[in-house]
């Protein structure tokens, strides 16, 4: 393949639209569990403080360690002009529903049985949706052309983050018809709504992969698949964004407190909508944004820009809620706070979309320094510092929320009977509880932002060097194709 045609548009609109769909219904899926779980297990569950720990602690390890495993199957070599990602994908669609809707289901059990039952579910979802997630790798790979690469994923960013933001849509729609018994209690609403996301995402992820193309050639040659993982421990831009996504991951506890903070303020978690679409607008136009930037300034530079941007822009969601708790009855304060929410998302739009462009380069730098293309491997590498976060919020996150010795104090909703039917009844937050709940919930999350920044000062994978990398992996790759 000459140089010529590697520059030339790869990618058709209509394999690239079909693309977005699968990626975007994909990612619903992952939100209804993201944005919804935690809320699930407290506010249907009723779980104690130190249950809900227990759970997401044992199965964020036991998930990161299997994961080890997956990363090794997904990446062993394909056979001579097999697809890589797409079987894999194909295979883990269904199971991948499945676990979904089962999230949100759970028997009539009590003490360890549902530790145990709430603790298997967590772990089959999180392996379904380890295969599935290969459908973003993907992205990768749909065109050798660089230019068309970074379009690519800046769009798939784009597509994802509304995606992620899509299941707060339909719980709020469901949410409209809760005075139907079928969907009285917040339980139910939460099992429509996972089925509707399922459903839709799966059908769309089977069809796309019999349209979309891998246009990466890899060696067919099965070696020691510990070497990647060596390859890449070796290579010290994967591990400053290793450690980058590490402090990146901290900001969970943050996001963790959304969806409660919704329920406090304006009386039900369904118009948590209210949160997460001024914040999706800002990342879908922070996306645009960066992609222009990129034009200008290179992609280390922009995400440490953002970082700062980020700090003051959650100070000013911080005061403009304080305020707004001191008038509750102004709605200037409230709108300045939706605006200041939607200022946050402009900064989304690149600690979103700039780690998969880092890992793209990253992946042809050890492609061009090994010979082997390491996507799992790199993913699994670069999720120990997600992982490590993820523990430590899972662990830490409904320990600030709940109990009496808790920093916040929230108080979950209970299920009464409201003229006969059966219904979610939300309780009123302390002053102090929303304050703390805010504090986290913006603050926190801005200066987790702005640390995940500092690795980058040291990150040269940049400029002329980038562009040399991205040289010498398009030679290696027109090798094995003679």
């Amino acid at each position: 393949m000459s140089d010529s045609i590697k520059q030339q548009k790869q990618v058709p609109n209509k394999e690239l639209i079909i693309f977005l769909i699968s990626t975007f219904l994909f990612t619903t899926m992952q939100g209804m569990v993201g944005n919804y779980r935690q809320a699930y297990l407290v506010n249907v569950l009723h779980l104690t403080s130190d249950k809900i720990s227990l759970v997401n602690t044992v199965c964020n390890i036991i998930c990161f360690a299997l994961s080890f495993f997956y990363a090794m199957l997904i990446d062993r070599a394909p056979k001579p002009g097999k697809a890589k990602f797409k079987p894999v994908v194909t295979m883990a669609a269904i199971p991948a529903g499945l676990f979904t809707v089962l999230m949100f289901l759970t028997p009539n059990l009590a003490g360890t049985p549902l530790i145990a039952y709430l603790c298997l579910v967590t772990i089959l979802h999180a392996a379904a949706t380890y295969f599935a997630n290969t459908i973003n790798s993907i992205g990768i790979i749909l065109s050798q052309n660089q230019a068309e690469r970074d379009t690519v994923l800046t769009f798939r960013g784009i597509v994802n983050a509304i995606g992620n933001s899509a299941p707060l849509v339909v719980v709020l729609v469901v949410g409209l018809f809760k005075s139907a018994s079928i969907l009285a209690t917040e339980e139910r609403r939460f099992v429509f709504s996972a089925v509707l996301c399922s459903v839709v995402g799966t059908v769309m992820m089977l069809f796309a992969m019999r349209v979309v193309k891998e246009r990466v050639v890899y060696s067919s040659k099965q070696e020691n698949p510990l070497l990647g993982f060596r390859d890449i421990i070796r290579n010290p831009y994967a591990m400053l964004l290793l450690f980058s996504e590490f402090l990146q991951g901290l900001r969970q506890i943050g996001g963790y407190m959304g969806v409660f903070l919704a329920a406090a303020l304006l009386g039900d978690v369904s118009k948590y909508i209210l949160f997460g679409l001024p914040t999706g607008i800002g990342t879908f136009i922070g996306m645009l944004i960066v992609n222009r930037l990129l034009k200008k300034i290179n992609s280390k530079q922009i995400y440490m820009l953002s970082a700062g941007y980020s700090m003051l822009a959650n100070l000013g969601a911080f005061f403009a809620g304080l305020q707004s708790f001191r008038n509750p009855d102004s709605m200037l304060y409230q709108v300045i706070f939706f605006v200041f929410l939607f200022l946050i998302g402009l900064q989304y739009g690149a600690t979103n979309l700039l780690p998969s462009m880092f890992q793209a380069d990253i992946l042809e730098d050890i492609e061009v320094k090994t010979h082997r293309r390491v996507e799992a491997s790199l993913a699994f590498i670069i999720g120990v510092g997600g992982m490590l976060a993820g523990v430590i919020t899972g662990f830490v996150s409904p320990r600030i929320l709940l109990g009496e010795s808790s920093f916040i104090k929230y108080l979950p909703p209970v299920d009464q009977l409201v003229d006969g039917i059966k219904q979610t009844v939300y309780l009123d937050q302390s002053y102090d509880t929303k304050v703390r709940m805010l504090l986290v919930y913006t603050i926190f999350h801005g200066l987790m932002i702005l640390l995940a920044s500092l690795p980058f000062f040291f990150y040269t994978l940049t400029g002329e060097k980038k562009e040399r990398v991205h040289a010498q992996a398009l030679a290696f790759r027109e090798q094995l194709e003679k």
